[in-house]
């Protein structure tokens, strides 16, 4: 969101590109201004070009995310209106193979199945 605040030549470039990628929508908090900043850039580019947005938000989350629900439900019309979405359940990727000890967890106030020795295992 922080990049449409850049200078008009560089938003130009995201508006007419073929194909832009908005990574991890949701990540971070979004306020006002980076929401409308958001729609107009959705509603410019919708019908136009491609956009491939990642999130790990579920589309009933985009009104808390968006902080109303006129702004998330015009978003989402003009977003979804084309798309196709996949949907990606599972454990985190850059995660795989590692173990951790269940005070790891713990001190992220998160919780979930532990192995016998302790140790909670991702799957």
């Amino acid at each position: 969101m922080k990049k449409l605040k850049e200078p008009q030549s560089r938003r130009k470039a995201y508006l007419t590109s073929p194909l832009v990628v908005v990574d991890e929508v949701g990540y971070l908090p979004i306020d006002t201004k980076e929401a409308y900043l958001f729609f107009q850039f959705v509603s410019y580019r919708y019908e136009k070009s491609s956009t491939l947005i990642t999130s790990n938000k579920s589309f009933g989350d985009w009104q808390e995310l968006f902080g109303e629900q006129v702004i998330a439900t015009a978003i989402l019309d003009r977003l979804l209106h084309h798309c196709r979405v996949i949907n990606i359940k599972g454990h985190s990727y850059r995660l795989r193979g590692h173990t951790f000890s269940k005070s790891a967890f713990a001190t992220a106030g998160s919780s979930g199945p532990v192995a016998e020795d302790g140790k909670k295992e991702l799957q």
